[in-house]
Order: C-alpha cells, then structure tokens, then sequence
C-alpha cells in the first residue's frame, strides 16, 4: 500500500517523471490520479498493473514505466 503520510511527495514525485517525459497535461494528471487510487485503495501491484496496461496501450515509454516502478516501490509502506 501507499504510504498515505508521504502522498504529497509521491504526487509531486509522479508529476516530474511525467514532465520528464513530456506526457500531455490531461493524461498525466489522469494517469497520477488512477495510480494514487489504486495504490492507496487496492494494491500496490494494482497500481503496477495499471501502469503496465497504459505502457502498451502507448501512454508513456518503458523508461517512464521503469522510474514510475521505482516511485511505487520507494513510497510503498512494505519493501
């Protein structure tokens, strides 16, 4: 699950990976706000799921993926 105390950071965190790879705006804040949910609510993986769907579905490229993997896992409660 994601470590509610630091979501802030996480959301900011997210934001840059999505500035860094020049995802549009509209896409990137839907794209945060799925993750979030899911990761908070549901699962981790969920959230790594999700994120592996839009990467084939062409949202953002593997290394996109790879930094946002890295994101879940450093803000996640268990490790």
């Amino acid at each position: 699950m994601l470590n509610r105390n630091r979501i802030t950071s996480f959301r900011y965190d997210f934001k840059q990976i999505m500035e860094k790879y020049k995802i549009e705006a509209s896409v990137a804040t839907s794209v945060i706000a799925s993750v979030t949910a899911k990761s908070s609510n549901i699962s981790m993986q969920a959230a790594a799921d999700y994120v592996d769907e839009q990467e084939r579905a062409g949202v953002f490229s593997k290394e996109a993926t790879d930094e946002i993997y890295d994101l879940l896992d450093r803000f996640s409660k268990l490790r």
